[in-house]
Parts: structure tokens; sequence; C-alpha cells
């Protein structure tokens, strides 16, 4: 199947199956039927999997409704059958494929497209932490007086995994000072969810990585130097780098996926290539360099943030590390969780092929997609579907009290999950819907070619200018677009 073939398909879908009347009846689907105790969408793909149900008139219904959906779509994106009963039976994929059709439902095969519950949520699962990072997001330190008590935090999964939420990782402050975590983590796996950790690794001892082992998917550890001066200058504490690097060994030698994770600023930006060149010596299964957002105390060091021309350069050279590691065969691979990595992508491809060579080899270099997906051959069109920033489309935050948000970096309370269910504030929240739709942007975001595939970081747009709105100040292409408006002014 070609990425050029799926984006058709999106628009043959969007075209003659998801118009508002037939996405109505879709959404019968994802409610629950008080005679069958189950919904048509659950029952459907129990009957792929070869498991009969006895299913009501009215489910029986939908159920037809739902197949011949999901067949007609598989068969327009060129998806052979056998390849959705294949993952239906790990249970993460499964909630992440219920989550694009339901998305689909609710909100059509929109330009970026949005899923019916987030592909990922990440939990700050408790403000308590053991370090003193500069950028922290979180303010973190001590833990707060009203974080969610164990019942209620195996409650937030419960109602997470009743949602359709794939995956979750616990962050923080650092996640793993909070005695229940392994209670938590492991009640979360048994709802079939990926479980992932994001911690500064200085707690990683041999047993706790054993532990880790046997519980979670996936360990992102961050790391933000390439040696401890740097690295722990930034967190706050002397010897940090020392004990996150012996985590990260321990980690491997369990055969833990790892992560290794680094904001970029001024301060290390010098130094990202020998991050990785580290991560690789490691043996860590991805790097993933995050976005410097002017939050929480980060916003005592907004000196620090890259300026858009630094970012750039980074961006670029990380993609033609991306593409050197995968000819390479290399096992570590790169990502960033800045939206303007995909754009890069597509304007690099062609470039990377012709320096290289690499155009009679049938070579399809990778483009960085989202956060964390890399997909080869990824064509233009595609791009705009799966869309850059995820917030509030395919992503969302908790925090220990509670509460939802569009993004760790983004302190918009949506609601309550001590009031609401996870279900509703993601499908009905005003702020979400507003951040759906690109056409809303404002600024240089609102008329770049690139709003669809990128469409800045929103995080950053609050962080400056109190709009998640507006233009993401840190993108190349608004100095770009002001100085061409500048030139025609004076030309005029």
């Amino acid at each position: 199947m070609s990425h050029n073939s799926s984006s058709i398909g999106f628009n043959l879908i969007q075209q003659l199956v998801l118009g508002p009347r037939q996405r109505l009846i879709l959404r019968l689907g994802f409610l629950r039927c008080s005679k069958c105790k189950s919904r048509p969408i659950d029952i459907l793909f129990d009957e792929y999997l070869g498991k009969q149900h006895k299913e009501c008139i009215k489910c029986k219904s939908v159920v037809s409704i739902l197949r011949f959906f999901i067949d007609f779509s598989l068969k327009v994106m060129h998806i052979p059958s056998e390849s959705l009963h294949r993952v239906l039976d790990i249970p993460y994929w499964r909630k992440g494929i219920v989550a694009t059709i339901k998305g689909l439902a609710y909100f059509g095969a929109n330009k970026p497209i949005t899923t019916g519950a987030p592909l990922f949520v990440v939990w700050n699962f408790t403000n308590k932490c053991n370090l003193r990072c500069k950028h922290c997001y979180q303010n973190a330190g001590h833990s707060l007086s009203n974080e969610l008590n164990t019942n209620e935090a195996l409650g937030v999964v419960k109602d997470l995994s009743n949602s359709d939420v794939s995956s979750i990782a616990f962050s923080g402050g650092e996640p793993l000072l909070r005695l229940d975590f392994f209670k938590v983590a492991n009640y979360a796996k048994d709802c079939g969810m990926y479980v992932a950790v994001a911690t500064n690794g200085t707690l990683i001892t041999s047993d706790i990585a054993k532990k880790l082992s046997k519980t979670v998917h996936y360990v992102e550890i961050s790391l933000d130097g390439a040696t401890p001066r740097v690295h722990d200058d930034f967190r706050g504490v002397s010897g940090s780098w020392e004990r996150a690097i012996t985590g990260i060994k321990y980690l491997i030698n369990e055969g833990v996926t790892v992560g290794i994770a680094t904001t970029a600023t001024k301060n290390n930006v010098d130094e990202m290539h020998r991050i990785i060149d580290l991560a690789e010596q490691l043996d860590a299964d991805y790097f993933i360099c995050f976005n410097f957002i002017p939050t929480g105390r980060g916003q005592k060091i907004i000196h620090s943030d890259l300026s858009p021309l630094e970012r750039e350069e980074l961006l670029r050279s990380l993609y033609r590390r991306l593409i050197l590691n995968m000819i390479n065969k290399k096992k570590t691979q790169i990502y960033s969780t800045a939206p303007q990595f995909a754009r890069v992508g597509l304007e690099m491809q062609r470039q990377i092929i012709n320096e290289l060579c690499l155009g009679l080899s049938g070579f399809q270099p990778i483009i960085p997609a989202s956060h964390y997906a890399n997909l080869p051959g990824l064509t233009p069109a595609l791009a705009e579907f799966i869309g850059g920033c995820g917030a509030g489309r395919v992503y969302a935050a908790i925090s220990p009290e509670g509460d939802v948000y569009p993004c760790v970096f983004m302190p918009i309370k949506l609601g309550s999950l001590r009031k609401y269910r996870f279900e509703h504030i993601w499908l009905y929240s005003p702020v979400l819907n507003e951040l759906r739709d690109r056409n809303n942007l404002k600024g240089g975001c609102s008329i770049c070619p690139y709003k669809y595939v990128c469409g800045g970081c929103r995080a950053r747009a609050y962080g400056y200018f109190g709009d998640y709105l507006m233009h993401d100040p840190g993108c190349i292409r608004r100095i770009i677009a002001d100085k061409f408006q500048q030139l025609q002014m004076i030309k005029s």
C-alpha cells in the first residue's frame, strides 16, 4: 500500500461514507447496549477474531453497518483485511484502531484527523521530584495536598481504558517517587493499554529495572548533556547525570525499550549529536529531541530558547542523521516533538536522495509524521491528515489532581476527572475543538502552506502570546515571510 493511495482513500471515505447522517449512524457503534452489555464495535472486532456474540437486533444492524464501513475503508486504502485482524489481538493496537474509527464518526476525515480518544495520554502522576530542573513545566518539587489517592488513580485508569485511550505515559514530577506507581501502572497494563514512564532515571536500581521490565512497555529518561557538566547544571543536582546513565544501563540489560529525551536549548544545542552518539553507545532504542516551552519554571529561562535559525539548523541536522541511521541500519531512531520536523523532512527528502545517489535504489526517505512516528515514503497529502502538533487531536494530559489539559506544556484546565468522564471532556471541550481546526490559526501559521502538516507548537504559541491559536514564534518560515513582506513594501 502506498501512502499516496492512503491519502486518496481518506478523501474517498470522507466523500462517500462520512457525511453528517452516516457519521451519526456510525456513532451508534460506540454506545454500550443495555441488553448485550457490549458495544457494536467490540462485537464486530470479536467476530473478526472468531469470537461469536448473541447480539440484539439493534446491535446486529449497527454491526452490519460498521462492517460495511470498515471493509469499504480497507478496500479503498488497499489494506488487506488480514492486516487488521492480526493487530486486533494486541489490546493497545485494538484500542488505537477503535479510537481512530470513533474519531472518524465524531469528527470526520478532517485535515489533520482527530481520534475519538487520545492515542496517548501523559499523566503527571505526582508533583513530587528529587531534582530541580530549570525548565520544568510542572514546577515540580513537593507533593500537592490534593493529588489523586490510589483508589482515585485506579479509577482514572479505568475511565481512560473505557474511553478507548490506547497508551498512557506516567510522568511528573518523578513518577517513581509515588509508592503506588507499580500498582497503578500494572492495572493500566491489565486494562490493555501501552504503558510508558518518563523519568529522570536517578532512582532506577537493578531491582527497579527488573520490576519495570515486567510492568511497562517503554521507559524514557531525560538526558540534557553528553557529559555531567551541562546536564547536572540544568537538572539542579550534582551527580544526576551519572545516576541517569546507570539507570539506562540497568534498563537495557533487562531488555526494556528505552528512549533518551533531550530538551534543546542554547546550553546544549552544540552537543546534541554527541548526546545521540552516547544514546547509540548505550544501545538506546530512541532519541527524542524536545522543544523548549516557556511554561512553569521554563518562563524564567526564556533566554535559553533557540532562535528560529538555530532550531531550523538543528532539525535539518537531526533529519539528515535520521536518514543516515536508517541507511546504516543503526538501532537508535531519532524523533523530535517540534512539529516543524515533518515540514523539514518533506523539504529535505529530495535533496537527501540526490546527495546520497539513492534515486535508483527504491529508497524511501522517512518523514517524521508526529512525535513518535517516522513513516517511509510519506507523501505531503497523507502528512496533512497526520498533522504535526497533536495537542487535543491525538494527545492529552492529566495533572496530579486529575485535571485534564490539552498538553502538559499548556496550563489550560479543561475539566476535572473527579467530576466528569474523560470521554465527555475529550469529545466536547470547546478549547480542544478550537485546537482541532487549523483554520482557526492566527499569524504566520494561518497562511503557511504547511499548516496541516505542522500547525506549529500550540504550547509555544500559548507560552509566548497567551493565545494557543497564534503562530509558533520559533519557526524559520515566519522569519522568511516577514522578510518577504518587508521587501515587497520597500519595492512598492
